[in-house]
């Protein structure tokens, strides 16, 4: 959390999104909280390594409810979790199961105010070979939003994630999903041009493609045309940087990366600073 709290001082940021449980395994939740207060910092989101879909469900389960408690308590309101995998693809057999191991998440969710946002995710780690996970296809998370039909439940739309999915997300993506986006990440990649990523920067390979995390506003995203769409349809929530760099260049980008995007907002959607 230290880290996490010098990261939002060196861009002038006044939120940060806190990771549950990892944030607060060294101090404990309610001394964790008690520095972010004392720093002036407010929770955009509390964010889990769950996923409903797949192994592991009833520990996903579990773990949004604490995160949801924690949300309500301290304002977020936000709480990011993640779709699953499994051995075959049957986006329409996955859709049901999340659906209905979803639901009693979603009913403490509006007890508390609270929205439970799916990040669309690439195969980052190799965990799906069979790309089984239904949020990189926009058309089905379009499927599973309408489905479940919650203003307690929306899209952390992440469009690095998609383009590292092979989805074009300001062409492809954001126009069919724009209605549920409730949070977004912001990052920068490039299909990778070298036998090593640049210096300082991390290499993602998603079945075959690698790419390469860069500064922002010099990879391959299109992020004044997002921030533009965004604002169009009046996204007025919080706008998440994650630089995914080395430590040793980690204040330096996220506070370039934090002016990027302020210029991008200021000259695209002026009414949403």
């Amino acid at each position: 959390m230290d880290g996490l709290i010098e990261m939002a001082r060196s861009a002038q940021c006044d939120a940060v999104e806190f990771w549950y449980p990892k944030n607060a395994l060294r101090d404990g939740v309610d001394a964790t909280l008690r520095k972010l207060d004392r720093a002036g910092l407010r929770i955009a989101c509390v964010s889990t390594p769950s996923q409903l879909y797949g192994s592991g469900e009833a520990d996903a389960v579990s773990l949004l409810h604490e995160a949801i408690t924690i949300a309500a308590r301290t304002g977020g309101n936000r709480v990011n979790t993640y779709f699953g995998h499994a051995p075959v693809v049957d986006d329409q057999r996955a859709i049901a199961a999340y659906a209905g191991a979803l639901a009693p998440v979603l009913d403490h969710a509006a007890a508390e105010d609270v929205v439970v946002v799916l990040e669309n995710e690439f195969d980052a780690f190799g965990w799906d070979p069979v790309a089984s996970d239904v949020s990189r296809r926009p058309v089905a998370l379009a499927a599973l939003f309408a489905r479940v039909d919650s203003p307690w439940f929306g899209l952390n739309f992440d469009a690095a994630n998609f383009l590292c999915a092979a989805v074009a997300p300001a062409r492809d993506a954001l126009p069919l999903l724009l209605p549920w986006v409730r949070y977004a990440h912001v990052k920068d990649v490039c299909r990778a041009s070298a036998e090593t990523p640049p210096d300082g920067w991390t290499r993602y390979t998603d079945h075959g493609r690698a790419y390469d995390t860069a500064p922002l506003g010099t990879g391959e995203l299109d992020w004044p045309a997002i921030i533009e769409s965004l604002a169009s349809a009046d996204y007025d929530g919080y706008l998440t940087l994650e630089p995914h760099c080395a430590r040793s260049i980690l204040l330096a980008e996220t506070a370039g990366a934090a002016d990027y995007l302020r210029d991008v907002i200021n000259v695209h959607a002026p009414s949403h600073r």
